[in-house]
């Protein structure tokens, strides 16, 4: 994938969620806009998936809602599975024959499940959680697309990078470029605040770079997503 597919992504990313409205969290929003761009019936977000301290921070519908409980309950399926591999991992619904048999055969009892993809969702070096998709029989999405997206939401999610990025540390030249560059890429895209925080925190993860570098690209006109999200848009 090109640096150019990775600004558009973002950019589409960014004004998906924007589409999304402010007054819902920004987990819901970053869900369903992964969907609006890749595809799908339904999705749900959950982190620290196998671990105790496991929790869905969105589900877009009930069918979503009852794949994810059911893979909790039973402890298998493609959601457990992409956590603990860290790779996508995709179950035919459809088919008796599967790694999952008892998860499968449960599921197949949901009316309107018939594929679930489930993606690793990494941030700051590790896996945080899973994005699961299930949709009725579409082809399923570029992987490379779907992982990148799906590390870009956990990018946007984690608020502190372990890097000399968050706008409470480092000098304070860092910071105002930071501010400064937020500002513009709200003018760009026409989107909140919040929102163009979470793309620079995407885009510096996703590029393995920091949010001062970020802001210096913007500032200096080097980067810009403004002219990928006309692209999409025209």
């Amino acid at each position: 994938m090109t640096d150019l597919d990775r600004i558009s992504l973002l950019a589409r990313l960014a004004r998906a969620v924007a589409n999304e409205g402010s007054d819902r969290p920004l987990e819901e929003r970053l869900c369903r806009a992964y969907l609006s761009i890749l595809g799908g019936d339904g999705a749900a977000l959950t982190v620290s998936y196998t671990r105790p301290g496991r929790i869905t921070l969105c589900v877009t519908d009930d069918v979503a809602a009852r794949l994810e409980d059911l893979q909790d309950v039973l402890g298998e399926g493609p959601g457990p599975t992409a956590y603990d591999t860290q790779d996508i991992t995709v179950a035919d619904l459809r088919s008796r024959q599967g790694r999952w048999p008892l998860f499968v055969d449960a599921a197949r009892e949901i009316a309107g499940a018939e594929v679930l993809y489930a993606v690793p969702v990494r941030a700051t070096g590790a896996v945080i959680g899973v994005l699961s998709v299930h949709h009725s029989g579409r082809v399923l999405p570029d992987r490379a697309h779907a992982q990148f997206l799906a590390d870009a939401i956990g990018a946007a999610l984690v608020k502190d990078i372990p890097q000399d990025s968050d706008l409470t540390a480092g000098p304070w030249s860092s910071r105002s470029a930071i501010h400064q560059a937020t500002g513009m890429v709200v003018v760009q895209l026409r989107i909140s605040p919040d929102d163009a925080m979470a793309l620079l925190r995407a885009h510096a993860f996703s590029h393995d770079t920091t949010l001062a570098e970020v802001a210096s690209q913007i500032i200096s006109r080097r980067l810009s997503f403004s002219n990928e999200a006309e692209d999409e848009d025209s």
